[in-house]
């Protein structure tokens, strides 16, 4: 086991939940995926290399996850090139960016500008147990480094996200720092835990949107706050948008909600104090086609003579917030 141990140190912080984790629930799906990123010759290059980084090749110097982009400054540039090749090898990345050493990642999505709306809706408090679900690489979970957390966990089903993540903290270092390889699903296997909940672009992969809500319910503890948000359609009612196929060329978009549609999820999950931030439309100067993410973005994924719709003619995407607390 020790051969794969960037990705083993990743899911150590699990190890001071499993008097309170139900791990009967959550073992079938992090072994799932742990097969799947272990056997897959596809990235056992990739794993090898992170080998390396893991030892003192990329030890950091310095960080600083207060700027747009994450930064991390090396004891040495020795490893420049690795890091370059393994990074590279690990595209696309969704979201950053991130200036490691002398490597800018420019991620397809600018999400300091997600942050920028985000961030002040969020509690801000030191030693919080925090859940980023739907994580990615870990973006947004490392920008929650500034209020100190007691543990932080990213869950996201997706093996180049967890490969992802390990690149990252075998240079952050963040030890209150850990990955579940799951999906939101796996809440479930972590009742009234996390005191902060974000769960951001996944509502419109969900079949059930209101048990997924339920879930994140389940999984808040008494006064938690809990950040739901998502692309939306810009209309008015609850009714979510049931693409008939794709949706912005997505295949797993199943239900488009609504602002409204996820206040009331919030509202019969039984949360209160609830907020709803309208953010306006996605435009390709926070979401674009870049060197670290070159294939399809937004700009192929609407109608080109008319930027309000979809290229199947739906409604294109705008953002919205909910923001509720658990009683």
């Amino acid at each position: 086991m020790r051969k794969h141990y960037p990705l083993l140190s990743t899911l150590r912080p699990l190890l001071t939940l499993r008097d309170e984790v139900n791990t009967q629930l959550l073992a079938p799906e992090v072994k799932r995926l742990w097969k799947q990123a272990i056997r897959s010759k596809h990235w056992e290059g990739v794993r090898c290399s992170l080998r390396s980084a893991q030892a003192a090749t990329l030890r950091r110097q310095s960080i600083d996850l207060s700027q747009d982009a994450l930064q991390a400054t090396l004891e040495t540039e020795s490893g420049a090139l690795l890091l370059k090749e393994l990074a590279f090898a690990l595209r696309p990345w969704r979201i950053g960016p991130y200036q490691l050493g002398n490597l800018f990642i420019d991620s397809e999505w600018r999400s300091q500008l997600k942050w920028s709306r985000i961030g002040p809706l969020i509690r801000q408090e030191p030693g919080l147990r925090v859940a980023d679900v739907g994580c990615s690489n870990g973006y947004f979970l490392f920008k929650l480094a500034r209020n100190n957390p007691q543990l932080a966990l990213g869950f996201d089903p997706v093996d180049r996200c967890w490969l992802q993540f390990a690149l990252l903290q075998s240079i952050f270092r963040l030890p209150q720092y850990g990955f579940v390889p799951a999906g939101l699903s796996a809440l479930e296997a972590f009742p009234q835990l996390f005191d902060l909940i974000l769960c951001m672009g996944v509502m419109y992969h969900q079949r059930d949107p209101l048990a997924a809500v339920q879930q994140l319910y389940r999984a808040a503890r008494p006064g938690a706050q809990v950040i739901v948000e998502s692309l939306v359609v810009d209309r008015a009612g609850t009714e979510c948008l049931v693409p008939q196929g794709r949706y912005a060329k997505m295949r797993n978009a199943w239900n488009i909600p609504t602002a409204d549609a996820l206040r009331s999820f919030m509202e019969q999950a039984g949360f209160s104090g609830i907020e709803v931030h309208r953010f306006g439309p996605i435009t390709s100067a926070e979401q674009r086609r870049t060197e670290w993410a070159p294939f399809e973005s937004l700009e192929d994924f609407l109608d080109p003579s008319d930027p309000s719709k979809t290229i199947e003619g739906y409604p294109a995407p705008h953002s919205a917030a909910v923001v509720g607390w658990r009683a």
